[in-house]
């Protein structure tokens, strides 16, 4: 059964395409060439039950199936009754639902601290194990969903997008976040709510997010046998970040992932390295960023970090 419309596609698919002028630091994909190549590799469809298909530019679509390597910039598009789930190279494990289309802006794996993740859920449902990139810096992690934007801390969340047409019955039109480890911070019209575990906010389009006086039962229907897979991949997330680091060479035998983590607090502390494409700084951090520069240069303090 559909969930959401098709048709609402379309006005999706130009809501995303404004929201990547607007967010160029975030939005901007950097796929291309015509085959699949393993350096470009982000990470692979860990599991696809139903019609799934892939949209890859200057490519024609194709079914998506289990083991296949994902790329920046690719589109993963969920047929009725269908489900896919994307495990990332840092750890990180997606599962999209039915009738969902999500677009993989960016994805960046080095472990390094200049990795960075965002993706766009054009229609539908999905939840998030978050990776390393989530866990070391919630800021460099992010989700968009119609005219919302989701941050997270160290979370397994899951986010539905409500169409006005073709929704869900009992399910208010906007974006709906429900955090069950961790926590989110949902953005939408110049204002914050932070979710925390065990609980759900909601971003009406065009309005300040709000919290629920409790979790919407929808959640809870959107779900399918299959987030048992998912919540396996949760518990063995630092496990599995850790082999990862190791195959990178960030992480030695016997070290664990907080030892990790103070490494690159401590490399920030004493000299940032530079980050290309950063996100976009908002108005005021940008003033006190020159604010900060005028009075490095008269001698009263030190520059600040470049981001």
């Amino acid at each position: 059964m559909f969930l959401f419309s098709r048709r609402s596609l379309l006005s999706a698919a130009a809501t995303v395409g404004g929201l990547a002028l607007a967010r160029r630091g975030m939005a901007q994909v950097g796929s291309g060439g015509t085959g699949i190549s393993p350096a470009a590799s982000i990470g692979t469809a860990d599991l696809v039950t139903g019609a799934v298909t892939l949209y890859r530019d200057g490519q024609p679509p194709v079914p998506l199936e289990s083991g296949a390597s994902l790329q920046q910039g690719d589109q993963v598009e969920t047929g009725a009754g269908a489900e896919v789930h994307l495990a990332f190279g840092d750890g990180g494990y997606l599962a999209l639902r039915a009738d969902s289309n999500l677009k993989i802006n960016r994805y960046v794996v080095t472990g390094e601290a200049t990795d960075i993740a965002a993706m766009t859920l054009v229609r539908g449902a999905l939840r998030s194990v978050t990776g390393w990139i989530g866990k070391l810096d919630p800021q460099r992690y992010r989700i968009f969903a119609g005219a919302a934007t989701i941050s997270v801390r160290g979370t397994d969340h899951e986010v539905v997008l409500v169409q006005p047409q073709g929704g869900l019955p009992d399910a208010e039109p906007g974006v709906h976040d429900r955090v069950n480890e961790g926590a989110t911070v949902l953005r939408s019209a110049g204002s914050a709510v932070d979710v925390a575990q065990g609980a759900a906010g909601y971003a009406p389009r065009g309005a300040a997010p709000r919290l629920n006086a409790s979790v919407p039962a929808f959640f809870d229907r959107l779900r399918t046998p299959q987030d048992a897979r998912v919540e396996t991949q949760a518990r063995e997330a630092q496990r599995r970040i850790e082999g990862r680091l190791r195959q990178l060479g960030r992480l030695g035998a016997g070290e664990r992932f907080e030892q990790y983590r103070e490494r690159l607090q401590a490399r920030r502390r004493g000299r940032a390295a530079p980050v290309a494409n950063p996100l976009p700084l908002s108005r005021e951090q940008r003033r006190a960023a020159r604010e900060q520069r005028r009075r490095a240069r008269a001698g009263k303090q030190p520059p600040p970090a470049q981001r």
